[in-house]
């Protein structure tokens, strides 16, 4: 986190509030961060709950937010330069009323990461999906907060992860998105971060995984073969007897039932073997 803090207070523009939700950490992250508050360089809010995972840490920050947009930046992040939060603004504010074919609920700009740069895109607007698929890399996503807050994670007791994917793809469903083409963060991925220990985090929580499947399938999304096999293999993962009966499509559950078995094999000879 020290250099997120160094590089909010290098901003030019002081126009924003930095909202840390700390999920129950164990470290010495409380002391770290009332040390930056009692510096006074930029406006500080932090907030303690108990460890619930990064889906409830979000759901927590989007409640709390005051500001008219919200960007979720990672403690292994910081921003790419001192002209982020004005150069984000001044887009924002030229292009929120653009007239488009529907109403537009933020805005994305790029990442950089220690894997290099990435290439930029002249796509300037679109469904978060097409703006995601127009170049390889990682993006950051300004959100309407006023919008946000209709797109919650769910929460499955026991879980603690649900991919980012899941409310984009049913914001996606009603609005679109402005495209920023510069890079806004520079990130760095840890080993044990959410990033490199993915495949881990999906099969440790298997219902928030099958949730994610199951809403593609409902909202007709690209992969829909491939989200059925995942969901069968979830639900037999879990032991959930009412796979066929609370189906998305119980055609297509009885179809590929036989790959869905073959893909909770393949699943728990993973998980068993620690990969």
């Amino acid at each position: 986190m020290p250099k997120l803090y160094d590089s909010l207070c290098e901003q030019t523009c002081q126009d924003f509030e930095w909202l840390l939700v700390d999920d129950g950490s164990t470290d010495r992250t409380k002391e770290l961060v009332e040390g930056w508050i009692n510096e006074k360089k930029i406006l500080i809010r932090y907030v303690c709950q108990e460890n619930g995972g990064k889906m409830r840490a979000f759901n927590k920050a989007v409640s709390l937010t005051k500001t008219e947009l919200f960007a979720c930046i990672d403690s292994d992040d910081q921003l790419a330069s001192e002209l982020v939060v004005k150069d984000s603004l001044t887009f924002w504010d030229e292009h929120k009323n653009d007239c488009l074919e529907k109403k537009i609920a933020g805005m994305v700009s790029l990442r950089s990461s220690s894997r290099g740069e990435q290439d930029m895109t002249t796509l300037s607007h679109g469904s978060l999906h097409d703006i995601c698929s127009n170049y390889k890399g990682e993006t950051t996503i300004f959100l309407l907060n006023e919008i946000l807050r209709h797109y919650p994670y769910p929460s499955f007791e026991g879980e603690n992860f649900i991919t980012d994917v899941y409310i984009y793809d049913r914001m996606d469903e009603d609005y679109c998105f402005l495209f920023h083409p510069y890079v806004s963060q520079k990130c760095d991925y840890h080993e044990d971060g959410y990033t490199m220990s993915y495949r881990r985090l999906l099969l440790k929580n298997p219902r928030g995984h099958r949730e994610y499947h199951a809403q593609r399938i409902r909202l007709h999304k690209d992969g829909v073969m491939k989200s059925m096999i995942c969901y069968i293999a979830l639900s037999l993962f879990i032991c959930d007897h009412t796979m066929f009966s609370e189906s998305p499509n119980k055609g297509l559950t009885f179809l590929l039932y036989p790959l869905g078995c073959l893909k909770y094999l393949y699943d728990c000879y993973m998980l068993k073997n620690g990969k």
